[in-house]
């Protein structure tokens, strides 16, 4: 008896929290969008290490490699839960709230049912675009910088600034405009250069004689990952 009023009493929290929990408004999933703008499918799953293990293991300092370093802490709590730190040539210049994905099982307006993930892992952005129109939804995506798949840092409306600095996307990282509007064009500045290939593990790719594999692509990094590291 004890076990099914706590079962009962289970299932009415569950029911209250969701009744409560603000409906995800994107009108479609990260791999619905990459395909929409011709990128490959969302990568998820990988591994992100730390620059310290990095330059350890593979001995490159991201931040001598990268004129552009971009951290984001996708944690939920905790110190820098919810943040972007940017580096410019090794120091950090700018910390900005930021709303990554709400981590959950849930509906875009799309109809498709989906992971509400920002995957963790190490990239570099392949696409910008100041104002991306889907021509599917009829909706605009300021800023937009993509980076994995349909994952991209990008602006938020001015109804959704409230909601930074918590999990609230359907994957993206969403900034306030005026701190996207930085971020792009930073990104936007940097002259294209041969850079370090990441592989799934977070790990710098080698070629069969064991060196760097490079390619060429925007002079930044992007981590994302569930913490930062001291």
């Amino acid at each position: 008896m004890r076990h099914f009023i706590l079962g009962l009493l289970l299932c009415v929290a569950t029911s209250h929290a969701q009744a409560f929990t603000p409906q995800l408004d994107d009108l479609m999933t990260p791999d619905e969008l990459a395909k929409e703008i011709g990128a490959p499918r969302t990568e998820k799953d990988a591994s992100t290490i730390n620059p310290d293990e990095i330059a350890l293991k593979d001995g490159i300092n991201i931040f001598r490699e990268y004129a552009l370093v971009i951290r984001v802490n996708k944690s939920a709590y905790g110190p820098g839960a919810q943040t972007m730190t940017v580096y410019e040539m090794g120091y950090p210049v700018a910390t900005y709230l930021v709303s990554t994905g709400r981590e959950r099982y849930e509906q875009a307006k799309s109809g498709r049912w989906y992971w509400t993930v920002t995957p963790p892992g190490t990239f570099t952005p392949f696409k910008l675009i100041r104002d991306h129109y889907s021509n599917t939804w009829e909706a605009h995506m300021e800023y937009a910088a993509f980076f994995n798949g349909g994952i991209a840092i990008h602006a938020t409306t001015p109804d959704h600034y409230k909601e930074l600095g918590r999990r609230a996307s359907g994957g993206c990282v969403r900034l306030h405009k005026d701190n996207a509007k930085i971020i792009y064009e930073k990104i936007q500045a940097q002259k294209r250069a041969m850079v370090p290939l990441f592989n799934h593990n977070g790990r710098v790719a080698r070629d069969v004689n064991g060196n760097p594999i490079r390619v060429m692509g925007y002079n930044t990094l992007i981590i994302v990952e569930e913490q930062f590291y001291n």
